[in-house]
Order: structure tokens, then C-alpha cells, then sequence
């Protein structure tokens, strides 16, 4: 069953896409450019892209258009795999863009969980 995304947002000023559940805040997690909010459960709730434009190779001005996305995060034993696909007002074309991370978040089974923002 797939959750819903509460917000999302592009600061195109400083380049920064965020992406919550609006779940509350146990941790975040800072891997380079990108910033994981981590819930009581241990499980994402948010996600934050730094300097957007270029990390996810898509225009500010695209990034400010966009319509829905869907972030699809799959637990394994030690891992963490996000995979972000976005629909964007131009031309209403998908684009996924992947976003393989490796996290130890604790967790002892595999688990896939779906969000989505419309």
C-alpha cells in the first residue's frame, strides 16, 4: 500500500528539492548532497537534494514544474535503495531518476515501501 508524500518542495534560490511524509523527525542522515529523515521506526520519511539541479541532472526551471512524484524505498538487511520518479508540467514526461544509497538503519528484513505526492 502506498503512503502519501504531505510536501514537496524546490527552493530554486538554493537549489534544494525536498520530499516529506511529514512524519515526525527521529534523525536525518547527511550522505553527500542528499539528507535522509529517518522516522521512530526507522524507516525514510523525507528526503532533502542539495544543489538539485545538478545531482539529479534536471533544469531549475524543470524542478520548479514539477506535478507528482513517487519514491519508492526498498530495505534490505544493510542497505537502503530510493528510487525517485518524477512527472514534470513540461511536455508531462516521467523521468526516474535513481538514488542508490547504503545505509545501516537496523533493520532485520527486507521491505519495500511506496510514497507518492499528487
Amino acid at each position: 500500500m502506498a503512503r502519501q508524500i504531505k510536501t514537496i518542495d524546490y527552493d530554486s534560490e538554493n537549489d534544494i528539492l525536498s520530499i516529506s511524509r511529514g512524519d515526525k523527525v527521529k534523525a536525518s542522515l547527511d550522505i553527500g548532497d542528499f539528507v535522509l529523515d529517518i522516522n521512530h521506526d526507522n524507516l525514510v520519511c523525507g528526503i532533502e537534494v542539495m544543489d538539485a539541479s545538478e545531482n539529479l541532472g534536471v533544469s531549475k526551471e524543470v524542478l520548479s514544474s514539477i506535478q507528482s512524484v513517487k519514491m519508492s524505498v526498498t530495505y534490505k538487511t544493510n542497505h537502503v535503495y530510493v528510487l525517485l520518479m518524477m512527472t514534470f508540467e513540461k511536455d508531462r514526461k516521467a523521468v526516474n531518476i535513481p538514488i542508490p544509497l547504503t545505509l545501516g538503519l537496523g533493520h532485520k528484513s527486507p521491505k519495500k515501501e511506496i510514497l507518492v505526492y499528487n
